[in-house]
């Protein structure tokens, strides 16, 4: 990734609780299934930002562009 993409990345900030919904993704394997418990709007903010899609099923899917912002978070922390 070079520098450029690295600050488009950032160039997009999340919500705290928008970042630990972008996790809660990742941790079940990067795709997750809209329920009602699901905050929507959370899942609204990170495919706003091409972070994440969902399917017309109400699969939540992590996009590459999701998993590198995760990744680039990782190495700032």
């Amino acid at each position: 990734m070079t520098d450029a993409t690295a600050t488009e990345l950032f160039e997009r900030p999340l919500s705290d609780a928008a970042r630990g919904f972008l996790r809660k993704v990742k941790m079940h394997g990067g795709r997750l299934v809209m329920t009602d418990a699901e905050p929507q709007g959370l899942a609204t903010e990170c495919r706003r930002a091409g972070y994440l899609h969902i399917s017309d099923a109400g699969m939540i899917h992590l996009t590459g562009l999701g998993q590198a912002y995760l990744d680039r978070l990782m190495r700032a922390n």
